[in-house]
């Protein structure tokens, strides 16, 4: 005899674990003894004879295909699932234990037997045989926080970010077909958690039968291709309530009375209210064709959602999102209310038909704005700014090959914003008294005023007719053309005013407490001040004072925010160059694997031992970053990835000019000591720091200009040098730093699964909204729609804490039959 397990379309599923009754009979009966350890499912057929070497996706059975299935099939995974057994009449010290199910073979029928055996020394043992026995279990052990142990509540976590499994490809009859329409990202089946019974009688075989059955919801999407586009880029989907009720989260079960309690969820302040399935195999988006259809299964709190309250979403690259809402009325796929312990299967529309990029209408409104990951872009309209550059000695500003926002674009085909990003990194000049936008070492032509910007973010997050949705931050920063830090900021702070006195209401504060209701349809500028000036004016704006414009931060600097919280900004610009791993004098550096390197970092190794690898560095202080805000903290971090790999250029590797002097006897014009060149040991640029002459047994001072100390026999025979430089650097190939740091960037995000899910600040990046660059006749893969896509994505994958703003979402419509449009 054997079980088959089955879901289906409005009906519970069992799963049986041990022997089968009608087996049973016709074999004597074996008493159980006092003390003894019991046996669990040692008889043949408990579980399905079919055995898996995986446990994937629940199988779709025979005769059925995976368009019209009401019903699937699930399997054990034999010698990785476990559980946990309780018996309150079980022996005292002995009542709970944890086990792995096995399977055993019946070699002359070849029939599978599945059983429970035990992880530790000991078992749960039998109490007094004389005395009926009662059995609650729990799948999966690794989903279990407490109980079980002492009583019959169990307590378990259903988490936000269900990460998936294997994407494979399956033809309509359920066979894998790496050429099929079909693809499926596997569900991690540890969320399908399960409750056990089962109850033992005194007289009756000592082998005890356990039924389980499911205790929480199961959503089964199937999403249908595109129809107006070959094929799209499926980065993650998710499903939430529009009313903020919680989905997800931690629950306690009463396995002995089926009841359920969800006050650790309801009265924690985050967002439970969505629950996501990421879409991402191998660092890469499922790609999903015409014709072609993609499923995915969430598992949610075991609790009824009304109708209407649900929306399955899908985010694209480029973070547009398809949203359908869940309804009441039926459909021929099945569609309808979820209730809880149900599965119910939901077909959306063909993707396609919206365009406007509107990935942060899924986030919660009472989400703390301080919780978000932004994707953003580093100077931002440095757009093909000086691309013809050799990428061995020149300098290149070229910091975006996409316009940010479609001012001046060539082709005003698509922008930064409508790729997801959210951040802006604008430098102002001041032109006659009126801010206008910097980039490439000088004003952008045509011009753009501080205005033009402005206006076109207001259009882009507060649209006219329409519900708004997104927000945006704009970082202004100062460049020196003449005008002093007060004098730049009074001109900026008189525009920022003029303007928001035409546009009330779109210019807004940040804090700790700001929520996502706060900022929907506005614009919050971030003045970057490199002092501890204030700005005076009516606009509300924001400012971080003291902030380093240095290239060479090789550790994480803090500044004080305008609200009295403190910035964490790791901003190292200037790295090594692997790519020029010798070169003709003067840059004569060079290291096995990490190529040229600025005049700064030679200068450190040699007097405390710093790493030469600077694209290291940074990897380290992206990573000690994000720890940082995984410990909790409330401020503001900007994890800036932008930068450039120094060239064999003087004004990109830095570099440092010196002349020697001696001080020698004299005696002319009465005067009997004078400072005097040292042949030799003069001349041109140094480029590493191991070639300066400095010892200190021969050198008494070092200066930066030529003011020395008045010659005399203190310093008779003693060289002094005068140097000058510089060691900053300007720019270098940003197309090959943005190809190797966007790709570290990549995988670490992509590391970010489970429990090591957070926060990631702001992100500011090279190359934002495009996947290659071509410059210098050479196409470099930057990554600068994948990096920014897992940015994006990583808002829906925990729950973020909450302020006290009421939940709501950005959209009311509802419908449910597939190849209607979308939300």
């Amino acid at each position: 005899m054997k079980y088959l397990k089955y879901i289906t379309n409005g009906a519970l599923f069992a799963l049986l674990l041990a022997g089968c009754s009608d087996d049973l009979d016709n074999k004597p009966v074996v008493l159980p003894v006092s003390g003894d350890e019991i046996e669990f499912g040692a008889a043949s057929g408990g579980f399905t004879d079919v055995d898996p070497t995986t446990r994937t996706i629940y199988d779709v059975p025979a005769g059925s295909t995976f368009d019209n299935y009401t019903l699937l099939n699930i399997k054990w995974q034999y010698d990785i699932d476990q559980v946990r057994v309780y018996c309150p009449e079980g022996a005292e010290g002995f009542k709970t234990a944890d086990y792995t199910v096995r399977k055993a073979t019946d070699v002359s029928s070849g029939s599978s037997t599945g059983y429970l055996q035990k992880n530790g020394e000991t078992g749960v043992r039998w109490g007094d045989t004389g005395n009926a026995h009662n059995f609650y279990a729990f799948y999966s052990l690794d989903r279990i926080g407490e109980g079980l142990q002492t009583g019959t509540t169990v307590t378990a976590t259903i988490p936000t970010g269900q990460e998936g499994g294997k994407l494979l490809t399956y033809n309509n009859d359920g066979n894998e077909d790496p050429n099929g329409t079909f693809k499926i990202i596997t569900p991690d089946m540890s969320f399908c958690m399960m409750a056990g019974k089962g109850t033992w009688t005194p007289g009756t075989d000592k082998k005890v039968a356990l039924t389980f059955t499911p205790i929480v919801t199961v959503l089964d999407v199937l999403i249908n291709g595109p129809e107006d586009v070959e094929f799209m880029n499926i980065v993650s989907v998710s499903v939430r309530s529009k009313s903020g009720k919680n989905i997800v989260g931690t629950f306690s079960y009463d396995l002995a009375n089926e009841s359920y309690n969800f006050d650790a969820t309801d009265q924690s302040h985050t967002a439970a209210s969505i629950a996501t399935v990421q879409t991402i195999v191998d660092n890469n988006p499922v790609r999903l064709e015409q014709g072609q259809q993609l499923n995915v299964k969430f598992f949610l709190l075991p609790r009824d959602i009304s109708e209407g309250d649900l929306v399955v979403s899908v985010l694209t690259e480029g973070g547009v999102v398809y949203s359908k809402t869940i309804s009441r009325t039926s459909t021929s796929g099945g569609d309808g209310v979820l209730r809880a312990g149900l599965i119910t299967r939901i077909k959306t529309p063909k993707l396609g038909g919206q365009q406007p990029n509107n990935w942060m209408s899924q986030i919660p409104d009472n989400a703390l704005f301080t919780q978000l990951s932004l994707p953003g872009s580093k100077n931002s309209f440095a757009y093909r700014v000086d691309a013809n550059y050799d990428p061995q000695t020149g300098i290149s500003r070229f910091y975006q090959a996409l316009p940010p926002l479609g001012i001046n674009a060539i082709v005003n085909t698509t922008t930064q914003f409508d790729e997801g990003i959210r951040v802006f990194d604008v430098h102002l000049n001041i032109d006659r008294r009126t801010p206008v936008v910097y980039a490439g070492g000088a004003n952008v032509s045509p011009e753009i005023t501080l205005a033009a910007v402005l206006n076109t973010l207001r259009d882009k997050v507060n649209p006219d007719n329409a519900t708004a949705s997104e927000c945006a931050v704009v970082f202004l920063n100062y460049v020196n053309d003449g005008y002093t830090v007060s004098e730049w900021l009074s001109v900026v702070m008189d525009a920022l005013d003029s303007w928001n006195n035409s546009n009330s209401r779109i210019l807004t504060t940040l804090d700790e407490n700001t929520t996502m209701e706060d900022v929907r349809g506005k614009v919050a500028v971030i003045i970057n001040l490199q002092t501890s000036n204030r700005p005076e004016g009516s606009a509300p704006v924001n400012y971080i004072n003291n902030f380093s414009t240095s290239v060479q931060n090789t550790s994480i600097v803090s500044a004080p925010y305008s609200s009295g919280a403190t910035v964490r900004i790791q901003n190292l610009q200037q790295c090594n160059n692997p790519e020029i791993t010798s070169g003709e004098t003067p840059y004569v550096y060079k290291g096995e694997g990490i190529g040229l390197v600025p005049y700064f970092i030679t200068r450190e190794n040699k007097l405390d031992g710093t790493s030469f690898n600077l694209i290291e560095t940074k990897r380290n202080l992206m990573k000690e970053l994000n720890s940082e805000i995984a410990r909790g903290g409330q401020h503001l971090y900007i994890n800036d990835l932008s930068g450039f790999c120094v060239t064999k250029n003087a004004s990109s590797t830095g570099y440092l000019n010196y002349d020697a002097y001696v001080c020698e006897d004299y005696w002319a014009f009465g005067t009997r000591y004078r400072w005097s060149s040292v042949d030799g040991e003069s001349g041109g640029p140094i480029y590493d720091y191991a070639n300066f002459p400095l010892d200190e047994s021969d050198y008494v001072g070092v200066s930066s200009s030529a003011e020395r100390p008045e010659a005399s026999s203190n310093y008779l025979g003693k060289k002094w040098l005068v140097t000058a430089g510089n060691d900053l650097g300007n720019g270098g190939n940003t197309c090959l730093f943005a190809e190797l740091f966007n790709g570290e960037a990549v995988t670490e995000y992509s590391s970010l699964v489970g429990g090591l899910r957070q926060p990631l600040g702001i992100v500011l990046m090279n190359f934002a909204g495009v996947a290659t660059v071509d410059a210098s006749n050479r196409s470099y893969a930057v990554q600068g729609i994948r990096l920014p896509g897992l940015i994006m994505m990583n808002n829906f994958m925990f729950p973020l804490k909450t302020g006290t703003t009421t939940t709501r979402t950005s959209s009311d419509t509802s419908y449910s039959k597939e190849g209607n449009v979308w939300d």
